[in-house]
């Protein structure tokens, strides 16, 4: 192999390496801080048209317990996120997105729980 092509080598290692590490970073928990336990952390958001989330966060089992303000109480598995974390049904139809001290739920595709912000 030419030194061009050991150098393009290495440059594709370093970029897939990096890329790596920033995935594995960011698929840490983004839980926000109110009610916090080793394993479990809780927080309420207030969203836009008076609705609320209530998030269970099982950090040992990559899950979200739901409680929305319309009486739904749902679990989410964690799915793979470029930021923050996300949390969805198996289809897809019911996704739960949090970053730090906000979140939203997308239903089908449309946004259901807007601009939700934590309490703290």
């Amino acid at each position: 192999m030419s030194e061009r092509g050991w150098l393009v080598l290495v440059i594709v290692v370093v970029l897939v390496g990096a890329i790596a590490l920033y995935w594995t970073r960011d698929r840490k928990s983004v839980v926000p801080e109110s009610q916090t336990t080793e394993s479990v952390a809780q927080a309420t958001f207030a969203c836009t048209e008076g609705r609320s989330i209530t998030a269970v966060f099982d950090r040992e089992n990559d899950s979200v317990q739901l409680s929305l303000s319309d009486g739904r109480q749902i679990e989410l598995s964690r799915e793979l996120s470029a930021s923050g974390a996300r949390y969805a049904t198996a289809d897809e139809s019911f996704v739960f997105w949090n970053k730090g001290d906000t979140a939203f739920i997308t239903e089908s595709g449309e946004a259901t729980y807007q601009d939700c912000v934590t309490g703290s």
